[in-house]
């Protein structure tokens, strides 16, 4: 695994940190803060890079900025299944028994709750779920509302994730939202890819069906422990032989389907041993740095896409035109695929 520098337990950090107004000085401070370990200054920096406010944007590019050559060292792994598999459980179980046989190791987990469509909120109960692993002065748990966001993430999980990076913690585990096809961006935020299924409920099917287990690195039926061995080793059995028509054959790698318990901890020390091979495998292979490179091109690309739009929002005559076509496009009066067209032709001279 790559292994970076422990986080230490810092009790305060700097007030002016806590001020609306931040200058460069105090911005260099809490980024030399959460190098430090600081588990204060980590959790006002992500505040500051969650924030919608326009002050707090220009400090949080800041930030980052700054904390760029200190990321990238860390093993990370999206953890992603149906609502009720267990994610929580699991994470809680597995984080646990990760930083008692493993002193080097640091652990945050970032999990997204879905929020709802109608009030915006979210209940963010992972952290209540996972009380003793929250307890660990090694593990560092964030939830975070998904806002609509699509993807199975939240907006900034890759920011937040980058932070954590260079705070030194050198395993990260993004719990995803869980509610199907949209899961799919998460694999655009980690080296490792874990679904996990339940025996006996079809999860098998519905995982091909929605595209996910064709991107999985590693899959566990979770909940498989005595008595529920059986049945958990049918569904795997279901799992492999479907698998055998996803397998990306040009990577070499063929998904291991384990039996797993985040209960007991059934199965964990197989999974421990499958995550390393496939790091191990992915590394020797190339895959691994390929993968970050063509993820950071990703990004790079999806935060031009938003800057592009963001910019295009303050000019009053787009914004009138992009208004005006939506209602067209709402009572029926216009296309979408019209409309849009329009839309794209009115910013000639814009861009």
């Amino acid at each position: 695994m790559h292994i970076s520098k422990g986080v230490k337990d810092a009790p305060s950090v700097n007030p002016r940190f806590h001020t609306e107004k931040r200058n460069s000085h105090s911005v260099t401070e809490l980024a030399k803060s959460i190098v430090e370990g600081n588990r204060t200054a980590l959790a006002q920096g992500i505040t500051l890079i969650e924030s919608n406010a326009i002050g707090d944007q220009k400090d949080a590019r800041a930030l980052l900025n700054k904390l760029m050559p200190h990321t990238g060292k860390s093993f990370r792994i999206g953890v992603t299944g149906v609502p009720g598999v267990g994610k929580s459980t699991f994470l809680e179980t597995y984080g646990s028994a990760l930083l008692k046989s493993d002193e080097t190791a640091h652990l945050a987990v970032l999990a997204v709750d879905p929020s709802s469509e109608v009030s915006k909120g979210s209940i963010l109960g992972d952290k209540t779920r996972m009380t003793e692993l929250g307890k660990h002065n090694r593990a560092f748990i964030r939830p975070s509302a998904s806002g609509g966001n699509l993807g199975g993430i939240a907006k900034k999980t890759r920011e937040v994730l980058l932070l954590c990076e260079s705070a030194g913690f050198n395993y990260i585990f993004i719990e995803t939202v869980g509610v199907g096809q949209s899961e799919t961006l998460v694999s655009k935020l980690v080296d490792c890819f874990l679904f996990l299924a339940m025996p006996g409920t079809g999860d098998e099917l519905q995982g091909l069906k929605k595209g996910i287990m064709e991107m999985a690195d590693v899959i566990a039926v979770n909940k498989s422990e005595p008595p529920h061995t059986p049945a958990g080793e049918r569904s795997a059995l279901s799992i492999r032989s479907a698998l055998q028509l996803f397998t990306n054959k040009a990577f070499d790698w063929h998904p291991p389907v384990l039996l797993t318990s985040g209960l007991t901890g059934y199965g964990l020390d197989e999974l421990d041993v499958a995550f390393d091979r496939y790091q191990r495998h992915s590394l020797a292979k190339g895959w691994f740095d390929q993968k970050r490179k063509e993820q950071q091109a990703y990004w790079f690309e999806n935060s031009v896409r938003e800057g592009v739009f963001e910019l295009l929002r303050k000019d009053e005559d787009w914004q009138q035109q992009h208004e005006k076509l939506s209602v067209e496009v709402a009572e029926g009066r216009l296309n979408p695929f019209e409309a849009s067209e329009k839309l794209v032709k009115s910013l000639k001279g814009k861009i």
